[in-house]
């Protein structure tokens, strides 16, 4: 079973999952050996171990190579944290493919602008795509995949970007109608 397969059955058959958050091979191997459901490719820890600020600096090609370092390590099912998709709905079409490629079960996308911030700064504002902008994403990376089972996370910032739960569930709601396989509303609260 691929770990698309894998990710996908736990996600219909089991009420949580633990899911390690990883920045290299060794980590996501650390998560596997503690019995992890799966890897979390965290951009923030990625970018924190090239001395970077969680601010888009770091280019797809640079994710990617850390991500599929991962995924080579281990046997779980990696979950890649692709920011706000590194572009427009061409860029989202390519990473799509490259992640997938690459052997990664899911990609997280984010409604943030870019560059984008942080979720958990102090006292930083935080902008939102519009909504639709963000569905056209979606849409274009479900369109891209070519395993059915290749899982596209939508996450909405809505909280971090204090507009609301009325808000963050609207776009919810709006990102699952455009396809999207599992909905993550952040907060930090």
């Amino acid at each position: 079973m691929s770990s698309v397969e894998i990710l996908s059955k736990n996600l219909n058959s089991k009420p949580l999952l633990k899911i390690g958050g990883a920045f290299d091979a060794m980590s996501a191997k650390l998560v596997e050996l503690n019995n992890f459901d799966g890897v979390w490719a965290s951009s923030f820890a990625i970018s924190a171990t090239h001395a970077l600020p969680d601010t888009s600096i770091m280019t797809m090609t640079e994710f990617l190579g850390v991500t599929k370092s991962m995924v080579d390590s281990c046997k779980l099912p990696v979950i890649a944290d692709c920011d706000t998709g590194f572009g427009g709905t061409a860029n989202i079409s390519h990473m799509v493919k490259k992640y997938e490629d690459a052997g990664v079960a899911a990609v997280c996308i984010e409604d943030q602008v870019f560059p984008k911030k942080n979720s958990l700064l102090e006292n930083s504002h935080h902008e939102l795509i519009a909504e639709k902008e963000f569905v056209s994403k979606i849409i274009a990376a479900k369109n891209a995949k070519k395993d059915p089972n290749f899982i596209i996370i939508a996450r909405t910032e809505a909280l971090i970007a204090n507009v609301g739960m009325k808000e963050a569930i609207k776009r919810a709601l709006a990102y699952e109608k455009a396809g999207a396989d599992a909905i993550l509303i952040h907060s930090k609260k």
